[in-house]
Parts: C-alpha cells; sequence; structure tokens
C-alpha cells in the first residue's frame, strides 16, 4: 500500500511540475556555410542561426567537425579548414543562457572553390603560364588570386607571378596567363596554384564573440 501511495504521489507531483513550468523547450539550432578562400582552399566559414526562447540568448556554441577537431566558444560564426576534399559531417552545439542545448548536424561536401583545370608553361619570351579555372561553388568569387612559381632544372626558384581573375561566376571557366616578374633563360619547370579567393556570400560576418549579459543577435 505504502509503494501505491508514493507511487502516487510521484506521478502526482510530476503533473504539477508539468503544469506549472511546462516542457523544456530547447534552441532551434541551424547553420549555414561558404568557401572561404582567405587563406587554404578548402576553408569554410559557418554562420549559426541558432534562436532561443524570447527573453533569453545563446551563450556558447560548440562546432564539431567530421575531422576529428571542434571549435567550443562562444563565437557564432567561425571559419575551418578541412585536411582534404570530401564529405563531412557538421554538428553545431548550441546552449543558451538556461543551460538548455539543441543540437543539428549536416552533410557538407568540401571541395576547392577555385579550381585549376589545366595549364601549359612556355619557356619562350616571355616565360609564362596559360591555362583555365572554374568556379566549382554556388556562389560568386568576386576575386581569384592565381600564382606561378619558376624553377630551373636544380629545384631553385628563380621568380613567380600572379593574376587576379575577377567576378568568376558558379560554373564559369576563365582563361589565364601569369607571366613571369623576371626572365631567364634557366627556367625549367613551374608549379601553378590559387593563392586564394574572395566570395560573394550574402551572410557572411567576422567572427564575434558573444558578450554574456547581451541578447542573442
Amino acid at each position: 500500500m505504502k509503494k501505491v501511495l508514493a507511487l502516487l504521489l510521484i506521478v502526482m507531483v510530476g503533473l504539477v511540475v508539468t503544469s506549472c513550468f511546462g516542457p523544456v523547450v530547447r534552441p532551434t539550432v541551424d547553420f549555414t556555410w561558404c568557401p572561404d578562400g582567405s587563406s587554404g582552399l578548402l576553408g569554410y566559414h559557418f554562420f549559426s542561426q541558432s534562436t532561443t526562447i524570447t527573453g533569453h540568448y545563446i551563450t556558447t556554441f560548440d562546432w564539431q567537425f567530421d575531422d576529428g577537431t571542434s571549435i567550443d566558444d562562444y563565437y557564432r560564426d567561425v571559419v575551418h579548414r578541412f585536411p582534404k576534399a570530401g564529405t563531412y559531417f557538421v554538428t553545431l552545439v548550441a546552449t543558451d543562457d538556461r543551460g538548455v542545448s539543441g543540437t543539428a548536424s549536416k552533410e557538407v561536401y568540401v571541395q576547392s572553390a577555385a579550381f585549376i583545370r589545366t595549364w601549359n608553361l612556355s619557356l619562350g619570351f616571355p616565360v609564362q603560364v596559360t591555362g583555365e579555372v572554374e568556379n566549382r561553388c554556388d556562389d560568386t568569387l568576386p576575386t581569384v588570386t592565381i600564382k606561378a612559381k619558376f624553377y630551373d632544372a636544380d629545384g631553385l626558384r628563380l621568380t613567380d607571378g600572379t593574376v587576379v581573375i575577377n567576378d568568376l561566376e558558379p560554373g564559369e571557366r576563365a582563361a589565364f596567363t601569369v607571366k613571369a616578374q623576371e626572365y631567364s633563360s634557366r627556367t625549367f619547370y613551374a608549379t601553378v596554384a590559387v593563392e586564394s579567393f574572395t566570395v560573394d556570400c550574402p551572410e557572411i560576418f567576422r567572427p564575434v564573440p558573444m558578450v554574456r549579459d547581451a541578447p542573442d543577435r
């Protein structure tokens, strides 16, 4: 009999607590991303769009990447550089000032947004590299900087050169020519790579720490 009464008491207390405070409402967690070509071609900029209930704000964002790394801080927007191209699962855990957390996971396909399709070295005068670059992302690339390095037969770098391609639309290809800054008859081979690029991403922000006593921005 005592066990039955105790069980009924627990049920009644639970009903009272639920009716008084209601179920716990977790933050609504969501995020988007864009390529980031400021340094390294496999960088991505992630943007949290997480919100919580009225009168409260998000205090921490725990970004978890499928390459064994994470960023656990007050940053709503972060840049992460992946080790290689491929498909990764990215998870965001957002916690508000009540200590209540919400989670969202998404599949992110990682590749170099600016891709050099072909290139050839010409050893005449001037020494130069010609080729074709392609925009492989869904956003416009306002600038793509391509750099060529020129070497002699012993691997000694003689000179280099750069060129900037402007306003490369999604899927668009553009021809480029990179001339050596200094001519040398010793030039034997060259390397060519995308040094950096900018992205016309409508939601790009610089990472700014969240302030604990400020509302969610």
